[in-house]
């Protein structure tokens, strides 16, 4: 416990960028995997204080955490090594206590910040602040080395240099997942969950989920080949003129409204819109597992750096349309039992959307409850966000005996075959999901806009050289089960 104590007193000193003392820099295994408990617990209390929610361990965040910890070992036996001292264990003690303390001394804060700058529009200081942590790093591994091997100062700085960059590689490659993330039932909780029409959540006392009709070990290791089957579909751009590519998500399987939305949306700008061979459909449902793509961070985030890749990035339009339930706190529900899914906030939509080539114009629709709050995270003059609700409200028109959601059906079903503009299409849904919620005494969802001149100049470019295709009739997928007790949607 001594020995624990001495290290984490001296990696504060290595936070501050002081030399360690190095009172405990002989201690063995057993304190570097005392610290390595203690460093899970920290970033296990980080989740439980920012996400607010019942908690499940994270696979993926468990890995992650772990990795870090071997990374910090792997560092300091590195050093040492290049020092020429035998005290390894000791080292990576002293390392993983810093890195522990500046998690939530330095990297922490720092990623809030740039988490809000970028929310705020504010991409470039994001990005520097995002580095911040890197050069942090870079500043104390030097001054590690330094300690380890003073008077050697060409040898100091190829160990921190070796070393960080080791580090910067791996730390960029890992994910950003805590150890702790919202339990399933949380983010159903959370969710409202997207009210069906007459603003009824999901039923707390339904049944258990059944044995789920297909293999999910397989499932997950099919997803590279079904993904890439699913891109090599995808058409080369046209040269000279201004194509639309469509990407439609659905989040949760276990209302097939979200499934119907989506694949009508591959449909409707198929036929119509004239984006045929340049639309991916990614949706969770039991009964599409072998020929549609999971609806996963993972593969929004390959499926639009494949699209980016496709279409001419500064020329062209991407279109992502995503569905699913949205809870208070801003993240869409990702779903398909039993499987550990990553839900989706914010930040997540906007990582996926930094492909590369970086995609200039792009229209994205979020339709979820509370969906108002992807807005600033991905908004710019050159992208015009719809969602279906404030950032505080719910929508509606989800649930088991549900075909189309209020704003689908509203923005996709009826206006869309009715207009070729989106931003008209938007006005008149808008209007109509006001006049249905008005009409059912529900409390007004306010769909929302973030738009600009340039998005909209685009726009109206696709638009001219567009010949609209005949309305596409809306045939769900899958169709609801009767409600014989309620009303029809609207």
């Amino acid at each position: 416990m001594r020995a624990l104590l001495l290290s984490l007193l001296d990696g504060l000193r290595l936070v501050l960028l002081r030399a360690p003392r190095g009172r405990a820099i002989a201690t063995g295994p057993g304190t570097f995997f005392a610290a390595g408990a203690l460093y899970f617990a920290v970033a296990s209390g980080i989740a439980a204080c920012t996400l607010h929610a019942p908690l499940d361990l994270d696979a993926y965040g468990l890995a992650n955490t772990l990795a870090e910890i071997l990374l910090v070992l792997a560092l300091g036996a590195l050093l040492v090594r290049l020092a020429q001292r035998d005290v390894t264990w000791g080292a990576a003690t002293i390392l993983l206590a810093a890195a522990m303390i500046g998690l939530v001394l330095v990297r922490g804060p720092l990623t809030f910040a740039a988490d809000a700058f970028d929310a705020h529009d504010h991409a470039l200081l994001g990005t520097l602040v995002d580095l911040l942590p890197l050069l942090w790093w870079l500043l104390m591994l030097l001054v590690f080395a330094n300690w380890l091997a003073p008077h050697h100062f060409v040898r100091m700085c190829w160990s921190a240099l070796l070393a960080y960059g080791a580090f910067a590689f791996a730390w960029m490659s890992l994910p950003t997942n805590l150890p702790l993330g919202p339990s399933h039932a949380a983010m159903l909780a959370a969710a409202g969950t997207q009210d069906d029409a007459d603003g009824n959540a999901p039923d707390d006392d339904a049944a258990p989920a059944e044995t789920p009709a297909f293999d999910a070990e397989k499932l997950m290791y099919d997803q590279p080949a079904l993904l890439e089957a699913a891109l090599a579909k995808l058409k080369p751009q046209t040269p000279g003129k201004v194509d639309l590519y469509v990407v439609a998500f659905a989040g949760d399987a276990q209302e097939d409204v979200f499934r119907n939305e989506a694949e009508y949306v591959g449909q409707l700008f198929s036929e119509r819109f004239d984006a045929a061979g340049h639309v991916l459909v990614l949706e969770n449902n039991a009964a599409t597992t072998a020929t549609h793509p999971l609806a996963n961070w993972t593969n929004l985030q390959r499926g639009l750096d494949a699209v980016a890749k496709k279409m001419d990035p500064a020329e062209d339009v991407l279109l992502l349309y995503l569905t699913s339930h949205g809870s208070e706190d801003h993240q869409l529900l990702v779903d398909l039992e039993p499987l550990p899914l990553n839900q989706i906030g914010p930040v997540d939509l906007a990582d996926a959307l930094k492909t590369e080539p970086r995609i200039r114009w792009k229209v994205v629709v979020v339709n979820a409850c509370y969906s108002g709050g992807f807005v600033d995270a991905v908004r710019d003059d050159s992208t015009m966000v719809i969602a279906s609700a404030r950032a505080d409200r719910t929508s509606f028109g989800c649930g088991a005996d549900s075909d189309v959601t209020y704003f689908g059906k509203a923005f996709l079903v009826d206006a869309l075959n009715e207009t070729a503009s989106i931003r008209e299409a938007f006005d008149r849904a808008r209007q109509s999901v006001a006049e249905w919620e008005a009409k059912d005494g529900e409390e007004r969802s306010e769909p929302q806009i973030a738009t600009s001149a340039a998005i909209e100049a685009k726009l109206a470019t696709w638009q001219r050289g567009l010949t609209p295709g005949a309305a596409v009739p809306f045939v769900p997928a899958s169709p609801a089960a009767p409600a014989s007790d309620r009303e029809e949607n609207p």
